[in-house]
């Protein structure tokens, strides 16, 4: 006789559109023995984690409500370095349990679900997918629409958390039941849907809010269930029916292991694109041994030929940079950095965009390599060619650094500017 958890696996890939950037998140499955594996592999479909699951035939299955630069290596954030914790961005997401588990418990939990859903509308949180997880409850997870551009990651996840305490407040004033500590934590797991639940046998569906706004009775008719031998759902609680499968010293399990890693360096990079528009920006870039006079001389040269508005020099580490705010096409601007000396030609070339370092650079033990980018001077430009749009986003990005900025006349673009956050492990 077959296996069901393999037989349901092999002929069941699980839908994964519902989570967004899954190569940025971890996931991890509960082993037949009762300890968690962490997937050491990217997992960008399902495909992928079809092939998992059928290797290893889990008992239960989640990923990370958080996104991460390097997800397969994500630990303790007191116990592992930094490159295993570099925080991107995470999901806002409500656990809606109601204990003990019976049928009256989940039509509670889906009036819940409901209300939370109401709130999520009312203060303009996009809910990005409900599911049934299988048990005692529902999930409702959400975008969060907060940017955290700060380049230490351990601050961008530090305000996320605090975003998310104030909304689990405005949420229990309202006396809706949540967990509060699903909400507030960006490193918790939660199970990934069209995977089997094993505390029941059903399996954890995703479900239109349509679907949610009918009885339970009816959304358990068209709910997969693996037969695990598992209890029914009793009309009233009885807590004792949902402790077949439950090992209690995992319940509040939810940091995770990382491999040894390699010495590291991190750094983020401001982007040159201009949000909301087709343009971009010139970032130049030098080595500090490099005569300063003469990189100077080369940039106002390119002023005079280019029409380049002010120019700002940085000091960064062994780098001396330089920022223009004037945009341009892509082409344009590949003529421009090509016709200059700086060593970032082969970037534009081959990524279409450029990067310019802010903030430190730290080793794996979170010392700094590189301080942040020191301001050095400033080439003006005629007035002429201040004439010409600059990029207002990266205009305000700058200006929170105090320099001496003019005001220019004429400004486009709109939205956040992007970061990108590395790591470069070292051979």
């Amino acid at each position: 006789m077959s296996d069901p958890v393999s037989s349901f696996y092999r002929c069941h890939v699980p839908d994964l559109t519902p989570i967004t950037h899954c190569s940025f998140r971890h996931f991890r499955i509960l082993l037949p023995n009762d300890s968690f594996h962490k997937v050491q592999d990217r997992i960008r479909d399902g495909e992928t984690l079809q092939r998992w699951l059928i290797r290893y035939l889990p008992s239960d299955v989640y990923y990370s409500t958080s996104c991460w630069l390097a997800p397969e290596c994500v630990g303790r954030r007191e116990k592992t370095p930094l490159s295993a914790n570099i925080f991107l961005f995470s999901d806002i997401v409500f656990d809606i349990d109601r204990s003990p588990f019976s049928s009256s418990n989940l039509e509670m939990a889906r009036q819940d679900a409901l209300k939370v859903i109401r709130f999520c509308t009312d203060h303009a949180i996009p809910v990005k997918y409900i599911a049934f997880s299988g048990s005692k409850g529902f999930h409702v997870v959400c975008k969060d629409t907060q940017k955290y551009g700060d380049p230490d990651p351990r601050v961008r996840e530090d305000r996320a958390k605090a975003v998310r305490r104030e909304i689990i407040r405005q949420v229990q004033e309202e006396d809706i039941g949540i967990d509060a500590k699903i909400t507030s934590d960006t490193r918790r797991i939660i199970r990934v849907p069209g995977t089997i639940n094993s505390k029941t046998g059903f399996v954890c569906t995703v479900l239109s809010h349509e679907q949610l706004e009918q009885p339970i009775t009816r959304i358990l008719k068209y709910i997969p269930q693996v037969d695990l031998s598992t209890p029914v759902i009793p009309g009233t609680g009885d807590e004792a029916t949902l402790r077949v499968g439950i090992i209690s010293r995992l319940r509040n399990r939810f940091g995770v292991r990382s491999k040894p890693q390699p010495a590291f360096s991190y750094a983020t990079f401001l982007v040159n694109t201009v949000p909301g528009i087709d343009r971009q920006i010139p970032f130049f870039l030098y080595p500090s041994r490099r005569n300063l006079k003469k990189i100077k001389d080369e940039l106002v040269s390119l002023q005079n030929g280019y029409g380049l508005s002010d120019i700002y020099l940085y000091c960064s580490g062994t780098i001396i940079a330089a920022v223009c705010l004037r945009t341009f096409s892509l082409r344009r601007l590949e003529k421009i950095i090509g016709a200059s000396s700086s060593s970032n030609y082969g970037t534009i070339l081959k990524y279409k965009q450029l990067f310019f370092r802010v903030g430190e650079t730290t080793d794996e033990y979170q010392n700094v390599i590189s301080s942040s980018p020191r301001y050095l001077t400033t080439l003006e430009a005629p007035d002429g060619n201040n004439a010409h749009f600059i990029s207002r986003p990266h205009l305000q990005f700058f200006s929170g650094f105090t320099l001496p900025f003019r005001t220019y006349p004429r400004m486009h673009g709109n939205g956040d500017i992007t970061f990108v956050h590395t790591v470069i492990e070292e051979e």
